[in-house]
């Protein structure tokens, strides 16, 4: 709706659209001044009404005849019926007129955008940004043009000087923390709003945002501090206690991170989210039995929460309730297909069980979904290992390290594998190109064939690459 518009209490707009669109049924000329059509017009283009938009044009157009505004709301009309040319038909004839008219301009940027001809919608907002009493809307018009280009570059120059006009607008803040975002350029979202925070301290959502790329960076006690600044300024943005906990839960200290968790629901409704978080707390504190209280309470609020129930079959796992839990990693996957851990841990359940064709058929969908998913390219080879087909579980890991290539552990179990088969040669070729990988890792290999040990050719290996302190 047209800014001009803006001092009237809604009341009176209201009204005034009654009275227009009891015009229209009546048939009777109420007068309308040319800021009145103007809202008029406007609110009916904003929602769409192109039928009454195009009646008070008409009405506006017999009234005030020499007002070029409404031909500039008609050309807005026709570009949202898709007559595009036609619309910028009317705003040519209009521009040699009216050169300077800040509207037009504004309209002629709307259009082009609609066309995705954006390099025209920009130059369209350029020209008025010189001259402009709202020069941080065109600014903003044209950050949206860049980024409708996937330009976001210059999509963020723009925004960051709208925002120097509008400082305390949380719109800009979110659109410029997006980008950032989007293009993982996270030190110098860091850089930005440090600088921003500089010269305006009580920007909470500045604060707010630099928490957010401060735990992209794994820099947990930064973004703690930064949350506690947005907590001090206003102590009831859940948001900021919810990060704040998740900061905590990333530095393993879950009793904070509960605390922080529970905060949130005196602020607003709890969320199965949130429940589930704090599931995962105590979880990771041993108390199987609050993880499912809140796993339990996740789904109550929300039972298509695939985590939550995830979650409780974990549990059930922890009590040796595998039978139990099977049923829960399968409700996780029929919500969530394309999780690979749940597939994954359910299938670990089916080995423990010696369940091996449905743990096959559960690794092989992960293995072909993640190609570097390394355990379950173990597990899966595993099966066969425990059939005694290690030719079958050697071509499995083939795979797998022609995917994984510097994963060390493959490259051991495999050798362990061609040694179980009396390849020798090859399970130590392998094993000297695991041991250049990682060293530390051949202890994975003797926990599977303790006797290597006895191996003089294995000794020496391990002589030439450890490290000196090892």
């Amino acid at each position: 709706m047209s800014e001009d518009f803006e001092w009237q209490a809604e009341n009176d707009f209201t009204d005034l659209i009654e009275r227009f669109e009891e015009q229209i049924k009546s048939g009777n000329g109420h007068f309308f001044d040319v800021e009145e059509f103007e809202g008029i017009i406007d609110y009916y283009l904003d929602n769409q009404q192109k039928e009454l938009a195009r009646a008070a044009i008409e009405w506006a157009r017999e009234q005030h005849p020499a007002s070029h505004s409404f031909y500039i709301r008609e050309a807005r009309l026709l570009a949202q019926e898709s007559h595009f040319k036609d619309a910028l038909a009317r705003l040519e004839s209009l521009e040699a007129i009216e050169q300077g008219n800040e509207e037009l301009f504004f309209a002629k940027g709307e259009i082009y955008s609609m066309m995705d001809r954006h390099a025209e919608a920009i130059e369209s907002y350029k020209k008025i940004l010189e001259t402009t009493d709202r020069p941080e809307e065109v600014l903003s018009n044209i950050a949206y043009e860049y980024e409708s280009a996937n330009d976001y570059p210059h999509a963020l120059i723009y925004l960051k000087k709208a925002l120097e006009m509008q400082p305390e607008s949380e719109e800009m803040i979110q659109e410029i923390s997006f980008f950032f975002e989007l293009t993982t350029r996270y030190d110098e979202a860091v850089e930005f709003f440090g600088d921003f925070l500089d010269r305006h301290p009580y920007s909470k959502f500045a604060w707010f945002n630099l928490g957010l790329f401060y735990s992209n960076l794994d820099l947990y006690e930064k973004a703690i501090q930064a949350y506690e600044f947005v907590i001090a300024i206003d102590d009831t943005f859940s948001s900021a206690y919810f990060n704040m906990a998740n900061a905590y839960t990333s530095l393993k200290h879950y009793k904070k991170a509960i605390k922080l968790y529970e905060e949130t629901f005196v602020l607003e409704k709890p969320e199965a989210i949130t429940h589930y978080y704090i599931g995962e707390c105590y979880e990771n504190l041993d108390d199987n039995q609050q993880a499912l209280i809140h796993f339990n309470q996740a789904l109550d609020i929300d039972d298509k929460l695939a985590d939550a129930w995830a979650g409780v079959a974990r549990v059930f796992v922890r009590q040796n309730l595998e039978k139990t839990a099977v049923k829960y990693y399968e409700k996780a996957i029929e919500l969530a297909p394309n999780i690979d851990e749940y597939k994954y841990d359910l299938a670990v359940i089916y080995l423990k069980n010696q369940d091996f064709d449905k743990s096959a058929k559960l690794l092989d969908t992960v293995v072909k979904h993640d190609t570097h998913y390394v355990e379950a390219w173990m597990n899966y080879s595993l099966i066969f290992a425990l059939k005694g087909e290690f030719d079958e579980a050697i071509n499995l890991l083939e795979r797998a390290t022609e995917e994984n290539m510097k994963e060390a552990s493959l490259w051991y179990r495999k050798a362990g594998y061609l040694y179980r088969a009396g390849k020798i040669e090859a399970a130590f070729f392998d094993i000297e190109k695991a041991v250049k990988l990682d060293f530390e890792k051949h202890r994975e290999l003797l926990d599977y064939i303790p006797e290597l040990l006895d191996e003089p050719r294995f000794v020496e290996i391990l002589d030439l690459y450890k490290e000196p302190n090892n």
